[in-house]
């Protein structure tokens, strides 16, 4: 019973991998790229902005969220990371983009509005784990990890608000 749970769960790790693998090839992204490469091809992909977002975010908050708001995606990831880290925050949130997986709230409004800390209870669901192996793919694949594509997101205001969530304070 043990082993065939085991064995569901090391392929649905391989499935996984290979999707992520068919994302970043599907991207033309199958040699050594730059994250401003990645970060323009993901924009193309998603046919919008994609606003990198550093933050000073506290120890227990979540190193990074990706919201999709109608125009444009919202990429907020820890600035007091470490820049490997950083990047695999940035490729795993890439991933929930690319794969269009749940946002954390069903709107920016709500998911600003959120008074309490936006996090996950666990990495066990499928997309997280496949959010966790396309992110690290990414740093594996990178010939060079020192170009975050930072930008100002068009609102400013609700990119605050957006952060106090993620946070866990409230805006005024």
């Amino acid at each position: 019973m043990i082993r065939r749970r085991r064995a569901a769960g090391e392929d649905q790790l391989r499935q996984l991998r290979r999707q992520s693998e068919q994302a970043l090839d599907a991207l033309g992204l199958t040699g050594g790229f730059t994250f401003g490469e990645l970060h323009e091809r993901v924009e193309r992909r998603r046919g919008r902005p994609v606003h990198l977002i550093p933050r000073e975010l506290p120890a227990l908050a979540p190193h990074g969220l990706w919201v999709a708001g109608e125009h444009a995606d919202y990429i907020f990831y820890a600035a007091n990371a470490s820049p490997v880290r950083q990047r695999l925050i940035i490729g795993h949130e890439y991933g929930h983009a690319l794969f269009d997986d749940a946002s954390p709230a069903s709107g920016l409004d709500r998911a600003a509005a959120a008074p309490a800390p936006l996090a996950r209870s666990s990495y066990d669901a499928p997309q997280e784990r496949r959010a966790e192996i396309f992110g690290s793919l990414a740093v594996q694949r990178a010939e060079s990890w020192s170009e975050i594509p930072v930008t100002a997101p068009a609102d400013i205001a609700l990119a605050d608000r957006l952060a106090a969530a993620l946070e866990g304070r409230r805006h005024p």
